[in-house]
C-alpha cells in the first residue's frame, strides 16, 4: 500500500512537473502578446478612484473588463499593422531579421502618429463629439502601437539569448512578466501620486496613507489571476479568429492580408452579441419580476380616493408591484392629524398601471378618470409623479406633500414601464409620451375652470422618472413648463442622458432666460442662494456630486467630463484623487451605478443616488409650502418611522408567506384540501358584486359550484 502511494505521488509529482515545464515553453503569436501585455498593464488604471467605494468583486470586474477592453483593442491593432507590415516587404517576408523590423518600425510609426494627433487635438471647451472620438482613438491607437513594439522587442530579445530566430511567437511567461513588471511600476506611481496631492481615501473608502502599502500587492495578485484568465480567453479568441481568418482568406483571397484582423472583430463581435443576449433574458426575467405582487400589498386599499380603493374603476390586477405600494402606503386624514396636530383630509392617490391600458394616451385618459372621479380638481395642488422605470414613487417625497399640504393635495402617476430603470432605457419614449399626454390633458381640465378655483400643477421625478418628464419640454426649454401651466417642478438624481438637462448645463441663457432653473447638492445649497435666484426658482434639479446616474454616459469613453476637469471646481463629493482615463473610466463609473443605491430603512442619507434626507426640506423649499419648524421636525420623524415599519411589515408579510406556502405544500402532499384554509398573509376582502362582471365558468355551470 505505502509501495503505491509513493508511485501514486511521483506521478504525480511528474506531471505537475511536465505540466510546468510546458507553460515554461509555452510561445503566444506577437500579437497575443501584445494584447497580454497591455492588458496586464492596465490593472493599475483599473484600481483609480472613482466616485463610491467598491467591493472586493467590483474591483475584480473592473480589472478584468479593463483587461478584456485592452486585449481585444490591441490585438485587433497589432495584428492590422503586422499585415500593412508584410505587405510593404511582401517578398521578403521569409527573412525573420526583415519582419521584425518591419512590424517594429509600423508600430514605432503608429505611435508617433497617435501621439502627434492627440497632441494637435487637445481638449478644449465647446469641441465636437468628433474631435474627442478622433483623441481618444489616438491615445488607444499610441497605447497599443507601445504595447506592440514591447512584445515584438522582448521576442527579439529572447530570439537573440536563445540563438533562434521566430518573428511571429514570443515566449508566454515574458509575456506576462513583462506586463506585470509594467503594471507593478504603474501602480506604484499612482499610489505615490495619491499620497502626494490628496489625503482622500481609495476605491475601498480606506483613507489613502493606510492602504497605499497594501494596494500594490492586491495590484499583482489580481495582475496575475486576470493575467492566467485572459491567456485562456485569449488562446479561444485566436483559434476564432484563426479560423475566420482562414475562411475569409479562401473566399476572399484580395483580403488575405487583413484576414486575420478580420477575424479579430468577428470574434469580439459575437462576444458582444451573447452580452447583448444576455441582457434580453435579464430584461424578460425582472418584467416577470416587476410584476410580481408583494404579500404585504395583496388586499385592497380601503380609502374611498385612491386607485384599487371602492370607488376606483382601474382594474386591481394591471397596476403591479409598484401601483399597489403607491396606493396602499397613502396617508390618511388621521395619520397626517397625528402628525401635524392639524385638521387634514384623505389626499388622493391615482396610479395608472402600464397594464391598465394599451396607450400612453389611453393611460392618461384613464388618469383623467379617476381625477375627475376622486373630486382631485376641487384640491389646491396636484402633483404629478413622473416614476422611475419600474414604476417606483419615492414614498417620502409622496408622503412629505401629503403631511405639509394637510392631505389636501391629489397625486397621481402614470407608469410605462415594469423594469428596472436600465432595463427602461428603451421605454424613455414612452415615458416622455405618456408625461406629455397626461400634462397636455390637466392643462386644458384645468384652463375650463374659473382662474380662483384652478389647481397647481406640480412635477416630481426621480432618475429615470426626471429624464421622462424634462425632456417633455426638450423642444420649448422652460417656456414649456408656462405653456403646460405648471407651477413648479422638483427632479432627483436626473440622469446624464436626459438630454434637456445637457442643454441647459451647456446654453443655460438659450434654454432658460428667465431664469427659473437651479440645480443644488443639496436642500441647504437652495437656501443659502441669493433671494433672487431662491425667489424665481420654479425648476429646481438636486444633484448629489458623487452621484453616478447624472454622469454616467457614453461621453465618458471619449471625453474628460468638466467635473473631473483641473480648470473647474469639483462638485462636492467627487474625490480629489479621481482622474479620467479613456474607456476605463467609462467602466468604473458604471461599476459606481451598483453602490448608488445602498439604502438602510428609517436611516435617511443624502448619498450618492438616496435623497431621503434632502427631500422634505427640498420639498418644502422648491413647492413653497409654508410649515412651521416645529411642524417640519414632527414630519422628519414621521417620515423615518413610517419607512422603517413599511420595511418591517414587508418582511414580515414575505417570511410568513412563505412559510404558509410550505405548509400548503406539506398538506397537498398528504391529500389534505388546503384551499379551504383562510389565507393567513392577504385574507381575501369582500368587495361589492360587480354587475358588469363577464360571467365565468363557475357561472355557467351550476354542477362547478
Amino acid at each position: 500500500m505505502v509501495h503505491n502511494d509513493a508511485m501514486q505521488w511521483r506521478e504525480s509529482g511528474k506531471a505537475m512537473a511536465n505540466i510546468g515545464y510546458r507553460l515554461l515553453r509555452a510561445r503566444v503569436s506577437t500579437v497575443e502578446a501584445a494584447g497580454l501585455v497591455h492588458s496586464t498593464a492596465a490593472i493599475s488604471p483599473s484600481f483609480e478612484t472613482s466616485l463610491l467605494p467598491r467591493t472586493t468583486v467590483q474591483q475584480a470586474v473592473a480589472t478584468g473588463l479593463a483587461g478584456a477592453i485592452s486585449y481585444g483593442l490591441t490585438a485587433t491593432l497589432q495584428s492590422s499593422l503586422e499585415a500593412i507590415a508584410d505587405r510593404a516587404i511582401g517578398g521578403y517576408q521569409r527573412s525573420e531579421h526583415l519582419r521584425r523590423a518591419a512590424v517594429l518600425a509600423a508600430d514605432v510609426t503608429a505611435f508617433g502618429m497617435a501621439l502627434s494627433v492627440r497632441k494637435v487635438l487637445r481638449q478644449h471647451d465647446d469641441e465636437g463629439i468628433w474631435r474627442a472620438a478622433a483623441r481618444t482613438a489616438s491615445f488607444r491607437v499610441a497605447t497599443g502601437a507601445a504595447a506592440g513594439a514591447v512584445a515584438v522587442s522582448v521576442d527579439g530579445a529572447v530570439d537573440t539569448v536563445r540563438g533562434r530566430h521566430d518573428s511571429g511567437t514570443v515566449n508566454l511567461p515574458v509575456v506576462l512578466t513583462t506586463g506585470a513588471a509594467a503594471a507593478t511600476a504603474l501602480h506604484l506611481a499612482r499610489s505615490r501620486r495619491l499620497l502626494d496631492t490628496a489625503t482622500d481615501t481609495d476605491q475601498y473608502g480606506i483613507p489613502v496613507r493606510n492602504a497605499s502599502l497594501v494596494q500594490p500587492l492586491q495590484a499583482i495578485a489580481v495582475g496575475t489571476g486576470v493575467s492566467l484568465l485572459l491567456y485562456g480567453l485569449s488562446r479561444v479568441e485566436d483559434a476564432v479568429a484563426s479560423g475566420v481568418g482562414a475562411a475569409v482568406g479562401w473566399a476572399l483571397p484580395g483580403l488575405s492580408p487583413a484576414a486575420k484582423a478580420i477575424g479579430h472583430g468577428v470574434a469580439l463581435g459575437g462576444l458582444a452579441l451573447g452580452i447583448e443576449r444576455a441582457i434580453a433574458i435579464a430584461t424578460a426575467a425582472t418584467e416577470r419580476a416587476g410584476s410580481a405582487i408583494e404579500p404585504a400589498y395583496r388586499s385592497r386599499p380601503t380609502s374611498a380616493s385612491v386607485s384599487g380603493g371602492p370607488r376606483s374603476k382601474i382594474d386591481w390586477s394591471t397596476i403591479g408591484r409598484e401601483g399597489r405600494r403607491f396606493v396602499n402606503m397613502t396617508l390618511s386624514a388621521g395619520d397626517i392629524e397625528e402628525v401635524t396636530g392639524e385638521p387634514a383630509t384623505d389626499p388622493i392617490r391615482v396610479f395608472v398601471g402600464y397594464e391598465s391600458a394599451p396607450s400612453p394616451n389611453s393611460r392618461a385618459y384613464l388618469a383623467m378618470q379617476e381625477l375627475e372621479r376622486f373630486g382631485a380638481f376641487d384640491r389646491p395642488y396636484i402633483v404629478v409623479y413622473s416614476a422611475t422605470g419600474s414604476g417606483y414613487v419615492n414614498y417620502v417625497a409622496s408622503e412629505s406633500v401629503e403631511l405639509m399640504t394637510g392631505g389636501d393635495v391629489a397625486g397621481v402617476c402614470v407608469q410605462y414601464s415594469v423594469r428596472p430603470s436600465f432595463l427602461s432605457l428603451d421605454r424613455v419614449g414612452t415615458a416622455w409620451e405618456s408625461t406629455l399626454a397626461l400634462l397636455t390633458a390637466l392643462a386644458w381640465r384645468i384652463r375650463s375652470m374659473p382662474e380662483a378655483d384652478q389647481p397647481k400643477v406640480l412635477l416630481f421625478g426621480e432618475s429615470l422618472g426626471s429624464q421622462a418628464a424634462l425632456d417633455v419640454f426638450e423642444k420649448e426649454g422652460t417656456a414649456g413648463f408656462d405653456i403646460l401651466d405648471i407651477d413648479r417642478a422638483l427632479f432627483l438624481g436626473t440622469p446624464y442622458a436626459s438630454k434637456w438637462r445637457r442643454d441647459w448645463l451647456h446654453n443655460p441663457e438659450e434654454i432658460d432666460p428667465a431664469g427659473m432653473v437651479v440645480e443644488v447638492q443639496s436642500a441647504k445649497e437652495f437656501e443659502d442662494l441669493p433671494a433672487e435666484l431662491s425667489q424665481a426658482a420654479r425648476v429646481v434639479l438636486l444633484t448629489h456630486g458623487n452621484d453616478p446616474i447624472p454622469k454616467f454616459g457614453p461621453i465618458l469613453t471619449i471625453q474628460r467630463p468638466y467635473w473631473l476637469s483641473d480648470e473647474y471646481p469639483r462638485p462636492d463629493g467627487v474625490p480629489e484623487g479621481m482622474r479620467w482615463f479613456p474607456l476605463f473610466s467609462f467602466v468604473l463609473v458604471g461599476l459606481d451605478l451598483l453602490n448608488a443605491d445602498d439604502v438602510t430603512p428609517g436611516v435617511f442619507d443624502a448619498y450618492a443616488h438616496d435623497y431621503r434626507k434632502d427631500i422634505p426640506e427640498i420639498v418644502r423649499l422648491s413647492y413653497g409650502f409654508d410649515v412651521e419648524p416645529a411642524t417640519m421636525e414632527r414630519i422628519e420623524r414621521a417620515l423615518r418611522q413610517r419607512e422603517l415599519e413599511w420595511a418591517e411589515r414587508r418582511i414580515v408579510a414575505e417570511k410568513l408567506d412563505n412559510a404558509e406556502q410550505q405548509i400548503r405544500a406539506t398538506l397537498a402532499d398528504w391529500g389534505v384540501d388546503h384551499t379551504v384554509l383562510p389565507n393567513v398573509v392577504a385574507p381575501v376582502k369582500a368587495t361589492e358584486p360587480d354587475p358588469y362582471r363577464a360571467p365565468t365558468e363557475h357561472d355557467l355551470n351550476p354542477s362547478l359550484r
